[in-house]
């Protein structure tokens, strides 16, 4: 990989949590509201828990039966060999790194894209299952070196038990970021006035909150007019991370939270330039009457907030680095999750992106270093070593 560059920073890394957290992990006095390794038959998929008694897992037929049986894990133990039968641990992950030239990763969940934020859930145990993923992601990260990033999760069913988890989290356990899904949760929009205290509080941790969707969970999204997962995979990242960014910037949030530093992840990239020009063009027309308060157009809040991650074989990502700048754009893997172009997501990205140096460094080093707050002066390094024998095992 020496013709790559040589420091590469995952906006958007993955682990596959393992599933007994939810119950191992959680709290004693809420282990009876949760059903573990069940085989629920069509009902639910066996790797995802039942929650007070209902599903945290929608999604297609196909999808509930990949992972009611043991298809799922045996796509990953194909894909990924030794990484996937030593369970994704510390060791193993730092190992895939190396083996793709990634230098640090923001890892974010698998399942628990989904668990602690369904939608139905009672606030208490929303946070209860958010403290049982934060705990044990905490500790993770911890043996990774500074090259594995925890992200907190945020369920935000209750803005106010939200800000004491993240609190604690990001001050008592290191958590690197925060993640929020798009979505609207018991009928509020991420834009609503009960989070703004929440909002304002990640302000003064100076820690990023990251935006990520997640499709297949029990909650509102775009997407859940489909019946299959073909389709509705196919809209809900981008148009829930849509909402979102109109949302944030045209309800004021951006405004009332001039420090507030967000994440836009796994949503492409192709959609963003047209998206804030007709929300500028909207904003002419209609800001005055409707919305005095914001003193910017809407490109001009992103520009001062936001930082939109690109997929490796982002074909837009050269016309969105040119109308927003390099210094907004960060790249993710997505590893290990099916769409990750394992294990040459760097190459692919370099090649299809078509950037200059200087654009690519920004976009797959500061920028992402600035998101995530952490000085770019620093670089732990990539065990070049590790990245040789992996990469014999892979071809063997």
């Amino acid at each position: 990989m020496s013709d790559l560059p040589t420091q590469v920073f995952d906006a958007d890394g993955h682990i596959i949590e393992p599933t007994e957290l939810y119950f191992a992990g959680l709290d004693p006095s809420f282990r009876h509201r949760v059903q573990v390794d069940l085989d629920l038959g069509e009902h639910h998929g066996r790797l995802l828990p039942l929650l007070d008694g209902r599903p945290s897992f929608g999604g297609s037929p196909w999808m509930r039966e990949y992972l009611r049986t043991d298809a799922g894990k045996q796509v990953l133990i194909d894909r990924f060999g030794p990484i996937a039968r030593a369970g994704f641990d510390p060791p193993s992950m730092l190992r895939a790194l190396d083996t793709q030239g990634i230098t640090r990763s923001a890892l974010f969940p698998s399942f628990s894209l989904h668990v602690p934020y369904t939608d139905h859930l009672a606030p208490d145990l929303a946070a209860a299952l958010a403290r049982a993923y934060n705990r044990w992601i905490s500790t993770y990260a911890a043996d990774g070196h500074e090259r594995l990033l925890g992200v907190a999760l945020a369920p935000l069913h209750d803005p106010a038990r939200a800000e004491i988890e993240i609190r604690h989290t990001v001050e008592q356990e290191g958590a690197r970021g925060v993640m929020v899904r798009p979505n609207p949760v018991h009928g509020r929009p991420l834009h609503h006035p009960d989070n703004d205290r929440f909002f304002s509080m990640l302000e003064d941790l100076d820690v990023p909150m990251l935006l990520h969707e997640g499709r297949g969970g029990q909650h509102p999204f775009a997407g859940d007019r489909f019946d299959t997962w073909y389709a509705s995979h196919v809209v809900s990242h981008p148009f829930e991370m849509m909402l979102a960014v109109l949302g944030l910037t045209v309800e004021g949030v951006f405004a009332r939270h001039p420090r507030l530093r967000v994440g836009v992840l796994e949503s492409g990239t192709g959609w963003l330039a047209w998206w804030l020009n007709r929300m500028d063009e909207h904003h002419k027309l209609f800001g005055p009457r409707e919305r005095p308060d914001l003193a910017m157009l809407p490109s001009e809040y992103f520009s001062q907030h936001c930082v939109i991650a690109s997929d490796s074989d982002d074909e837009f990502v050269g016309p969105t680095v040119a109308a927003v700048g390099a210094d907004h754009v960060a790249w993710s893997s997505d590893f290990p999750h099916l769409e990750a172009k394992w294990p040459d997501g760097v190459r692919v990205f370099v090649e299809h992106s078509l950037l200059d140096s200087d654009a690519l460094h920004e976009v797959l080093w500061r920028t992402p270093c600035r998101l995530y707050g952490v000085d770019p002066g620093i670089d732990p390094g990539i065990d070049a070593a590790s990245a040789g024998m992996m990469r014999n095992r892979l071809e063997e």
